[in-house]
C-alpha cells in the first residue's frame, strides 16, 4: 500500500535531455509539473548538457549519466555502457519505489534490467514503435527488423504495465508478441501556450521572416521524418513561399535546408509557439509517428495542417475538416495541396478554426497526466 505518511517516489527515466528537446522531453516537461503535487520526482537521464536544465528541473534530483565520446544515438551521444553508469542506475532504482521508462533506448533498457533485479514496478511508455523507427532510419533489412522487434517484445514483457497514446496501437503490439499489461493514456499540448493569432504579420516581423507564406516544420530534421519531401516540394510551388524548419538534426540533410534559398533552418529554439504564430501552414511528413507532439501544437495554434495518414494523427485528422492528408512520398501533391491552400485563403482559414477545436476537445494535459498519475499508483498498488 502507500505509505500514509509520504508520496510515492517515483523515477523518471529517459534517453533525451537538455538541450535535445523532443515529444519525449516535452512530455516530461508537462508530467513534472503536475505530477509533482502527487509523487516526490527524481530523474535518470544523459548528461547532455546539465547548465542547460531550466529552473523548474532543479530542484527534482537527477543522476546524470556519463556520456560515450564515440557511441551516437541519431545525432547525440549514447550513454556509457560501464560500471560506473551501472551502479548509479542501480542506486537510483533503489531509491526509488516505483520506475516510469520513457521509451526504451539505452538509459530505459538500463533502468528496466535493474528495476526487474530489485523487485521494482516498471511502467513503460511507448512514445513510438521502435522497431518501426529503427527500420526506416537504418534501413534495416528484413531479418534485422525481425530480430529488433523480438528484442523490443522480450523487454516490453518484462515491464509491468505499458502505456500507449492511442487504442490502435495496443493491437500492434499484441501482434507483435506482446503480453503485458496495456493502458491507453493519451497525451496533450498546452492550450493555453499554443493559441492562434490574427497578427502574423506583426511576428515576422518580429523574428526576422519575410512578409511572404511561411510553410512551417517542427521537429527533428532526420530521415525518419521525410523532411526532404519539403525541400523538393518547394520549387514546385505556383506561388512564393519560404520553408521554414524550426528545429534541428542530421548535419547532412540540416546542410541540404541551409543551401536552399527557399529555405531558412532556425537549429534549436525554446519558444516554438512564437514561430508557429509566424507560420501559415504547418506540415508533418513523416513515415512514422505515435501521437506527434508538434502536430498537435500546430492545431492548438490553429494553423492549417498537412500531415501523411500514419501513427495517431491519421485518426484525430479529418481530412477536409480540420487538416488534409498528402502521400508520403508524393512531393508533387504536397506542392498542390499547399497550393490550394494558399489560394483559398478562406479555406484554410476554416481549417484551422476546427484543428484549434480539436486540440481543446481531445488533447488536455491535464486529463491525461491525471490519467497516468492514477495507473503508476495502480500498478504500485495492485502489486504490493
Amino acid at each position: 500500500m502507500i505509505k500514509p505518511n509520504g508520496k510515492l517516489k517515483l523515477l523518471l527515466a529517459a534517453d533525451t535531455y537538455y538541450p535535445k528537446v523532443d515529444g519525449v522531453l516535452m512530455f516530461m516537461e508537462e508530467f513534472m509539473k503536475r505530477a509533482q503535487f502527487h509523487f516526490t520526482l527524481s530523474l535518470l537521464v544523459p548528461k547532455f548538457n546539465a547548465a542547460r536544465t531550466p529552473a523548474q528541473f532543479k530542484p527534482v534530483p537527477t543522476t546524470f549519466l556519463d556520456l560515450s565520446p564515440r557511441l551516437r544515438l541519431l545525432t547525440y551521444n549514447s550513454i556509457r555502457f560501464s560500471s560506473r553508469n551501472r551502479k548509479r542506475i542501480s542506486q537510483a532504482v533503489q531509491q526509488a519505489d516505483i520506475i516510469f521508462i520513457q521509451e526504451l533506448g539505452p538509459v530505459g533498457f538500463l533502468a528496466l534490467r535493474a528495476a526487474r533485479r530489485q523487485g521494482k514496478k516498471v511502467l513503460l511508455y511507448i512514445h513510438n514503435t521502435p522497431w518501426e523507427f529503427l527500420e526506416k532510419y537504418f534501413s534495416l533489412n528484413r531479418l534485422n527488423a525481425f530480430l529488433l522487434r523480438k528484442f523490443f517484445v522480450y523487454w516490453y514483457n518484462r515491464a509491468d504495465r505499458l502505456l500507449i497514446p492511442y487504442p490502435e496501437l495496443e493491437g500492434e503490439l499484441r501482434k507483435a508478441g506482446v503480453q503485458t499489461s496495456i493502458s491507453v493514456a493519451r497525451l496533450g499540448v498546452d492550450i493555453k501556450r499554443f493559441i492562434p493569432t490574427q497578427r502574423k504579420s506583426r511576428w515576422k516581423k518580429k523574428l526576422h521572416l519575410p512578409p511572404i507564406p511561411l510553410i512551417g516544420y517542427v521537429g527533428r530534421i532526420s530521415k525518419e521524418k521525410n523532411t526532404l519531401l519539403l525541400l523538393k516540394a518547394m520549387p514546385q510551388l505556383k506561388r512564393k513561399a519560404l520553408l521554414l524548419m524550426v528545429g534541428d538534426g542530421e548535419e547532412r540533410l540540416v546542410q541540404k535546408f541551409k543551401g536552399s534559398s527557399q529555405c531558412r533552418v532556425t537549429g534549436f529554439i525554446p519558444n516554438v509557439e512564437e514561430y508557429l504564430k509566424a507560420i501559415d501552414i504547418f506540415v508533418m511528413p513523416s513515415l512514422t509517428e505515435t501521437t506527434s507532439l508538434a502536430t498537435l501544437e500546430a492545431l492548438a495554434s490553429g494553423l492549417p495542417v498537412l500531415v501523411t495518414k500514419v501513427g495517431y494523427p491519421r485518426r484525430y485528422i479529418h481530412h477536409g475538416q480540420n487538416g488534409l492528408f498528402f502521400p508520403r512520398r508524393s512531393a508533387t501533391v504536397l506542392a498542390e495541396r499547399i497550393d490550394q491552400l494558399l489560394a483559398d485563403p478562406t479555406s484554410a482559414a476554416r481549417l484551422g478554426r476546427q484543428a484549434r477545436r480539436t486540440a481543446v476537445s481531445l488533447f488536455s494535459w491535464n486529463r491525461s497526466i491525471k490519467t497516468i498519475s492514477k495507473l503508476i499508483l495502480k500498478t504500485y498498488t495492485s502489486y504490493t
